[in-house]
Formats: structure tokens, C-alpha cells, sequence
């Protein structure tokens, strides 16, 4: 039995292992850029990540760390280890039930506004493409959504919507929409319906634009909560109904079959591989 040479180092061994793994994942999150061909540079935002993620056999074990924690958490890569969740886990849900293809947007309080006492406010709307099923989309019609969605929500550092108190819901189910906003004003809920419809080139349809409303929305929904008192300590009642600002952050798919979500556009880096990117 041939055992360990006589120059083993167990740092360098660990070091070449991890640059191995750890480069082929970053290799493949950006071959947008180029495969092993590709020559390190900083020209552009994302050539910047690629080279701030790869690892080189002259790095300590710090830089390899800080490396490995750009790359999964502030770049959020180690999501793709996670089952993503649709009501249920997406693996659950697809061999009950066959469905259309359905678009996500996600907007996210900025982190400068968000109260110190509560979590971000965010807030996700979905609707259906009727007209499509998991055999008929295509990466290229994905792909035009995707640069729909890129202009009417990605402008501007992102397109932002106020939260608010007010339900105002829009339903045309045969073109997939079953639209559920909580809006601070009326002109608001219009606006980003509106917006929504866009993406698909359909128009807003006042009959078909409700709102509902509590004849005491502060008393309903307090600004504050009210506390109670949880295994020995006062907590804060989540908040219903807070008012906020959010911003557009992303868009996926949801498609019948496919394990995972599909990245459409990102305007955060969250999805390294979204079809439509932010520059």
C-alpha cells in the first residue's frame, strides 16, 4: 500500500483541492465571460466578481476564506443548495399538479429605511402566462420576458412601490392575473398594475380593478403593535399592513418540471445565472 508522499503538506493538498471545486463552480456561474480561456480583469462588474471569487494557489487561507464567503453568502450561491419554496417545496408540488408557467417579481425594503425593530418589508406579486405551458416556453420567450421585465421594473436603480394599508386586487384569470397589492393609495395600486400588465403588452381594465378597505385601517393595522408576553420576554406582535417603500430585486419562473426556479432578471447579483442581467 503506497502511503502519503514524503513531501505531503496538508495545506497545499487542502488549498488544491478547494481551488479545484471552488474555481469550477465560479468558472461555470460566469461563463458568460469565457471558459479556462478566460484572462482575469476587472473591465466590467462582473468580471470584477469572477475575479474577486477565483481562487489562486497564492492565497492565504483568509483570502481563500473571504473569497469562499463572497461567493455563497454575499453572493448567495449557496442558495442553489436549497429546495426553493412555492407554497410547498417545488419538488413536492410538481407531481400533484401540472400547472401554466408563473412569473415572479420581488421587491425588498432598502436596508437604510428598514426600522431597527422589524425585518424588511418585502413583497411578492405573480402572475400566469396562459398562453404557454412547460413543453411550449422556450428560453427565448423566457428571455424576452425577462428584457420586458428589465425595462419596466429595472430602471431607475429599481422601480419602487409604497406599501400600504389599502387591498386593491385586479383579476383577468383567461390572461393569468390574479393580482393582490396592498398599496398606500389608489394611484399607487394603478401604477404598478399597470406596470405588471406591461410585460405581456396587455392594458389595465378598470372593471376589473377592486379595492377593499377597513372602515378603521390604524386601529386594524397599528403602526406599532401592540406586545405580549412569549416564554418570559415582551414581544412586539408582527406588524400587518406595515407602510413602506420596497424596490424591485428580481424575477423568476416557476415552470412545471424543472427542479428549480428560473432566473430571469437580477438587479442584485442573488442569481449569477439570470437569463437577463443588470449590466
Amino acid at each position: 500500500m503506497v502511503g502519503l508522499p514524503l513531501d505531503f503538506n496538508d495545506f497545499e493538498h487542502l488549498q488544491s483541492v478547494i481551488r479545484k471545486v471552488h474555481n469550477k463552480e465560479v468558472r461555470e456561474a460566469f461563463s458568460d465571460l469565457g471558459g479556462d480561456e478566460w484572462l482575469p480583469n476587472i473591465n466590467t462588474p462582473r468580471a470584477s466578481l469572477r475575479q474577486a471569487c477565483t481562487i489562486y494557489d497564492s492565497d492565504s487561507a483568509l483570502i481563500m476564506l473571504l473569497k469562499q464567503n463572497l461567493y455563497f453568502l454575499t453572493l448567495r450561491k449557496a442558495q442553489d443548495y436549497q429546495a426553493p419554496i412555492v407554497g410547498m417545496p417545488k419538488g413536492s408540488l410538481d407531481p400533484i399538479r401540472k400547472y401554466k408557467p408563473q412569473i415572479y417579481l420581488y421587491f425588498k425594503e432598502d436596508a437604510d429605511d428598514v426600522d431597527p425593530d422589524f425585518s424588511p418589508v418585502d413583497g411578492r406579486i405573480s402572475f400566469r402566462l396562459m398562453n404557454e405551458d412547460s413543453e411550449s416556453i422556450t428560453k427565448t420567450k423566457l428571455t424576452t420576458l425577462a428584457n420586458k421585465i428589465k425595462t419596466e421594473f429595472g430602471v431607475s436603480n429599481g422601480y419602487t412601490w409604497k406599501k400600504g394599508k389599502e387591498y386593491y386586487s385586479y383579476t383577468d384569470k383567461e390572461k393569468g392575473y390574479q393580482l393582490k397589492i396592498l398599496a398606500f393609495s389608489e394611484s399607487e395600486a394603478r401604477q404598478l398594475i399597470t406596470k405588471i400588465l406591461s410585460i405581456q403588452n396587455d392594458t389595465f381594465q378598470a372593471k376589473k380593478f377592486n379595492k377593499s378597505s377597513n372602515d378603521d385601517p390604524t386601529a386594524a393595522y397599528p403602526t406599532l403593535p401592540s406586545t405580549q408576553n412569549i416564554l418570559g420576554d415582551v414581544t412586539r406582535e408582527p406588524r400587518r399592513r406595515p407602510v413602506a417603500t420596497v424596490r424591485f430585486q428580481h424575477a423568476t419562473a416557476n415552470v412545471w418540471g424543472k427542479p428549480d426556479l428560473i432566473p430571469l432578471y437580477d438587479r442584485t447579483f442573488r442569481y449569477l445565472n439570470a437569463l437577463v442581467n443588470e449590466f
